[in-house]
């Protein structure tokens, strides 16, 4: 009974270690997160003190359109970077994230079998079908959770690589679009 308890208390400990990794990287990166906010509300406030003072000083109409049509530009241009930015940091945590599950599984794996080693050993005579099973078992759930990692990569590099298409394109029709 004590040579069970063992397994359970290591796979406890290691569930709690993940957990404790996952409230980690969460609350760094909100504290990022939020951070990011602040210093983009600050520049905001400050940046449209100086929009009005630039559209107050303009002598006559097309001198308001080019401070609006510049100002319009910088605009979409801080926005773009908050964006990025935002992106850049989600991007992280998910990394983070999988690198703290793929560790922790990768322990709850090598617990697991090294428990089922413990109890093949103790087994009695007979029962090599039942382990050999239970070993096919863990090997193909190790193989499914590896394809599923790989597939998440990938859908997070196709994101990558489209979130990255879409803001090109964003800044390619704007910057062609005629100014009014």
């Amino acid at each position: 009974m004590a040579k069970m308890q063992q397994p359970l208390a290591d796979f406890n400990r290691n569930a709690i270690e993940a957990m404790l990794g996952f409230a980690q990287v969460s609350m760094e990166n909100a504290e990022k997160l939020m951070r990011l906010q602040l210093d983009a509300a600050k520049r905001f406030m400050s940046e449209q003190g100086e929009s009005v003072r630039a559209l107050a000083e303009a002598k006559d109409t097309a001198a308001m359109m080019s401070v609006r049509s510049r100002l319009t530009e910088q605009t979409l241009d801080r926005a773009q970077g908050y964006w990025r930015e935002v992106y850049q940091l989600v991007t992280s945590a998910q990394q983070q994230m999988n690198k703290v599950f793929e560790q922790s599984f990768g322990d709850y794996q090598q617990d697991v079998s090294s428990a089922l080693e413990k109890m093949v050993k103790a087994a009695p005579g007979g029962s090599d079908a039942t382990a050999a099973a239970i070993r096919s078992t863990m090997e193909a759930t190790r193989a499914a959770i590896d394809n599923m990692t790989k597939a998440a990569r990938q859908a997070a590099e196709l994101a990558d690589a489209n979130a990255k298409a879409v803001t090109e394109a964003a800044t390619h029709a704007f910057r062609g679009a005629p100014k009014k």
